[in-house]
């Protein structure tokens, strides 16, 4: 496969498996569910079968639904907590490809599908505790438990994929993508620095404005 093909492969999969299907189609549903209108009859109370039925499955669905406000762009600080569960996210998601390749795992074997389904388990509280863990407002805080076994499981993976992935990589990394990292990483340092500069000032400005008007 050429640099062009990898390239045509890597902006169908984050056009339409992870912006259209992960996050388009994702906030729509979480919108639809947040907008609904619910109404809570009885069952007795329902005037026909299909009625009956819809309310019966109904009592399988939760009561009300939370919303989740990461508040990405509230402030430097947030912007790297987020963007820290994306990493971890997507370590993990590149961790499946790794641990087949390292541990000779053939493609038959269900033990990836395994996997993920426990990852499934293990997420879903672990990204909700994470998110309590945001918007708590207390001076003490904590993480909760689900949150920290996720990140030490994402790390023993990790280190399983360095210890038995050596020697399998024999060409080493291409310097173009080095320098390009180096770069970004130089660049995502001074964003958050300007950043940081300008929220600063802002708060100086106001303190100032309420200052003079005491």
């Amino acid at each position: 496969m050429n640099f062009f093909s990898l390239l045509f492969v890597l902006l169908l999969t984050f056009l339409f498996c992870y912006y259209f299907a992960g996050i388009w189609a994702g906030m729509k549903t979480v919108r639809y569910f947040d907008g609904k209108t619910y109404e809570w009859v009885g069952l007795s109370h329902q005037p026909n079968i299909i009625g009956k039925v819809k309310r019966s499955l109904g009592q399988f669905t939760p009561a009300y639904w939370d919303k989740d406000e990461w508040e990405l762009l509230s402030g430097p600080v947030r912007f790297i907590q987020v963007l820290g569960l994306v990493i971890i996210i997507l370590t993990v998601e590149l961790n499946a490809f790794f641990l087949k390749y390292c541990l000779w795992v053939p493609p038959s074997n269900p033990l990836n599908s395994y996997r993920l389904v426990v990852w499934w388990l293990i997420a879903n509280p672990a990204i909700r505790e994470y998110n309590a863990y945001l918007q708590d407002r207390k001076p003490i805080k904590k993480v909760g438990a689900f949150a920290w076994l996720s990140v030490a499981i994402c790390l023993v993976e990790v280190l399983i994929c360095i210890k038995f992935g050596q020697g399998l990589y024999l060409e080493p990394m291409p310097q173009w993508i080095f320098y390009f990292w180096i770069f970004f990483g130089l660049a995502f340092l001074c964003f958050l620095l300007i950043w940081s500069c300008k929220l600063y000032c802002k708060s100086q400005t106001i303190a100032n404005k309420a200052e003079k008007l005491e």
